[in-house]
């Protein structure tokens, strides 16, 4: 059996932590943080891209929360355009709150397109996160699109301690 790498045993150990943002309850969420920071810090691009384009859910959440905590934007059009696809239940989530840390038109760009992409079908995956990730941006495109929901609430609060937002 092939050993597992690095990056790989990460992904073991905090898969569940951010899945749903389940760390924000967490008793030492300022230590999670602390260390899903240093490791995005750790990590190259293409390690992360790495884990963004693997073949389960469970590395591409983790992929896009560190993308986000690391603050990647080589990344976003990766993360986009996995986003669009839809294609793993649960990565949306990540990859929603990726492109809310990011935080910049282009970013509220792409989950508008995945918006006006899935919002129209029956299919419900990470409709929810995407849409309160960008009304997250909402003033950097100078629009509104609703009133605040529990995920909008969920990703200004994980926004949050990625760092100071740009202006």
């Amino acid at each position: 059996m092939a050993e597992r790498s690095a990056a790989e045993l990460y992904v073991v150990e905090v898969y569940g932590r951010v899945l749903h943002a389940n760390f924000l309850y967490d008793a030492d969420l300022d230590g999670f943080v602390a260390r899903i920071t240093e490791q995005a810090a750790d990590m190259t691009d293409a390690e992360i891209e790495s884990l963004l384009t693997y073949r389960n859910w469970r590395d591409r959440i983790v992929g896009a929360y560190l993308a986000g905590f690391g603050r990647r934007t080589a990344l976003r059009d990766t993360i986009g355009a996995l986003l669009l696809e839809s294609d793993h239940i649960y990565a949306g989530q990540g990859y929603s709150f990726a492109l809310a840390a990011f935080g910049e038109e282009a970013d509220a760009d792409w989950l508008a397109a995945y918006l006006d992409r899935w919002l129209r079908t029956s299919e419900r995956y990470d409709q929810p996160w995407a849409l309160g990730a960008l009304m997250f941006i909402d003033p950097v495109r100078g629009v509104a699109y609703g009133p605040a929901d529990s995920e909008h609430e969920t990703i200004c609060r994980l926004v949050s301690l990625v760092g100071a937002r740009k202006s």
